[in-house]
């Protein structure tokens, strides 16, 4: 399951790449024939009509009989694909006239190397067909008035032997812009995710800031990511601005650079989250403080490689989506698939990236379930808790990938391949390459949320219950103690966050009761002089006594007391054992 889920989002993310960036594209003898979709102006909006033309650009030779070009030319709705062409004798559907169809009745001699459309036929949309004869539009448009998946083809017959080549621009024109009708939804989908990634971001940030001087360096990476992703989201919703509102074919030169920039802080975002998933899933952070070095480098040195192979794919998909369509036949009476001239650089190119993104995938893994068993061993039940969420993070991602894989699976494979086809082109590009978005930003919002910045996070982090790295798997004494105690390294330190209790002091006196009794002659409370020895206070209580007596008339009562309390003090044995003063 795990297998099948990986290898479905290389291949979305490998759609996601080539999808074609313009509607302008080119024909030639090689590739002759393209399709795609497009919404009518009452179903989209737009400030023209929707239209497809053509520009003959060049061709090899001529006609003999006429001297001209006779390039044949047909655009129609993929639906009415049934109604065209004739069934030779051999059960074979031709598309085209030639002089064995001619010989057999089935077109006549003036359709000879033109596209057969029998007469007194019902089609869902308007089928043109002509023949080029000169270089340039040769007054030939096709209005669109229905949404629909339209094709066009074109034919130059070969008079002396050999291909017969030609080069032909074709101007798919939606009355919305240029952008491709399937990618249209994005434009403003990507629009509303980058909204939302803003705010998250600002929410986010609170914690960061109210923190920051408690933060661990992973949630500073987190953080700073999370800014990169709000950017380069941003940053992608704008290319498809530009690109709907680009005019010009070729590309001008900046559009190129953008799309080149965007490609590579995709490929950057993609290596850097497989860098952040498989640091955390080997504990790093939270776990152990620090990983060994010699792991950390090969975690980096994994990453990089997958980010060059990234990049490379990337400048091949942009190489390839300039000269679209590739993968067409000349022979339209047979289509079939062929490979492109630079198919070894695609194999040499995408190889190596999938078994890279397959290992880091494993490797993630197999290091979320070690961490797991790790913490569980240790009773670790808050770090637990934490990666166990991560997975159920992770595995509900793959089964939301799976869904959209089945989703478009039934779409496809449930009717006829007519009637999927026209139902799926307009989520076609929604599905593979927003829905991804989506789940990406779902992941990564709910991974900063588990390791967002707490009061208790960073002693979470401090505490020593397993090893200080992941190679040093031996337990030490402390280790022992801290688990026969339940935890309580662990807990009292998270408490001691939330109270004003002093952590250093001993478990005895924080739990030994107060005398609350209010104490007449305990004046501890009071403020005092820290030069005050109290002798004055002494002074003035006996000088208070000897009034008293003296008034009393018992003055020798006095001295004699007052003789006995000195003797007392300086030989408390001698005055016990003299009964003479005491009779005195």
């Amino acid at each position: 399951m795990r297998v099948a889920s990986g290898f479905y989002f290389l291949f979305y993310s490998f759609l996601a790449v080539c999808t074609v960036s313009g509607q302008k594209i080119k024909l030639t003898g090689k590739a002759a024939e393209y399709c795609t979709g497009m919404y009518s102006r009452i179903d989209w909006g737009g400030p023209t009509e929707p239209f497809i033309k053509v520009d003959l650009k060049s061709f090899d030779s001529t006609n003999p009989a006429t001297g001209n070009a006779s390039v044949s030319l047909i655009i129609f709705e993929y639906k009415d694909i049934d109604q065209l062409g004739v069934t030779d004798a051999d059960g074979r559907r031709r598309y085209v006239c030639d002089e064995t169809l001619v010989n057999e009745g089935l077109c006549t001699s003036d359709q000879l190397y033109q596209f057969i459309v029998e007469d007194n036929i019902t089609t869902y949309a308007n089928v043109k067909t002509t023949v080029l004869t000169d270089l340039g539009t040769n007054d030939f448009s096709y209005l669109v008035s229905e949404t629909g998946y339209y094709c066009i083809a074109a034919y130059n017959p070969s008079y002396s032997g050999g291909l017969n080549d030609f080069d032909m621009m074709v101007n798919f024109h939606n009355a919305f812009g240029n952008l491709p009708a399937s990618e249209i939804p994005l434009l403003s989908l990507y629009g509303l995710l980058a909204v939302v990634y803003a705010v998250c971001l600002c929410i986010y940030l609170f914690p960061v800031f109210r923190h920051r001087s408690e933060l661990l360096l992973l949630q500073k990476y987190l953080a700073g990511f999370f800014v990169f992703l709000t950017i380069e989201d941003i940053l992608t919703w704008s290319l498809y601005d530009v690109q709907n509102n680009n005019k010009k074919y070729p590309l001008p030169g900046g559009v190129q650079f953008y799309i080149v920039f965007i490609s590579i802080l995709n490929a950057f975002k993609i290596s850097f989250s497989l860098f952040l998933l498989l640091i955390i899933s080997l504990g790093y952070g939270v776990v152990y403080p620090k990983l060994p070095r010699r792991l950390m480098n090969f975690c980096k040195i994994a990453c990089s490689i997958h980010f060059l192979f990234s990049v490379g794919f990337a400048w091949l998909s942009y190489y390839t989506m300039q000269s679209q369509p590739t993968a067409s036949t000349t022979d339209t009476s047979k289509a079939s698939d062929t490979f492109d001239s630079d198919s070894w650089i695609i194999i040499i190119i995408t190889i190596p990236l999938a078994c890279i993104f397959m290992g880091l995938y494993f490797w993630i893994l197999s290091s979320l379930r070690k961490t797991t068993q790790t913490l569980a061993e240790n009773k670790q039940i808050v770090k637990l808790k934490m990666y166990q969420k991560l997975f159920k993070l992770i595995f509900g991602s793959l089964l939301l990938l799976v869904f959209a894989f089945i989703v478009s699976s039934i779409i496809v494979f449930n009717d006829n391949l007519t009637e999927s086809i026209e139902r799926f082109w307009k989520f076609d590009d929604v599905l593979t390459t927003f829905w991804p978005a989506c789940i990406y930003f779902v992941v990564f919002t709910g991974i900063a949320i588990i390791w967002r910045p707490t009061d208790t996070s960073y002693l979470l982090a401090a505490s020593t219950q397993v090893p200080t790295s992941a190679g040093n798997a031996i337990p030490t004494a402390d280790t022992v103690d801290l688990e026969q105690y339940d935890n309580d390294f662990e807990f009292d330190d998270l408490r001691s966050l939330e109270s004003n209790i002093n952590p250093f002091e001993s478990r005895e006196s924080n739990n030994t009761p107060h005398n609350t009794a209010e104490n007449p002659f305990d004046d501890s409370n009071q403020l005092q002089d820290p030069f005050d020895d109290g002798q004055n206070d002494l002074d003035e209580q006996l000088k208070h006594e000897k009034e008293k007596l003296k008034s009393s008339g018992n003055t020798d009562n006095f001295e004699l007391e007052d003789e006995t309390d000195d003797e007392a003090q300086n030989d408390g044995s001698d005055s016990e054992s003299n009964p003479k003063n005491k009779s005195d």
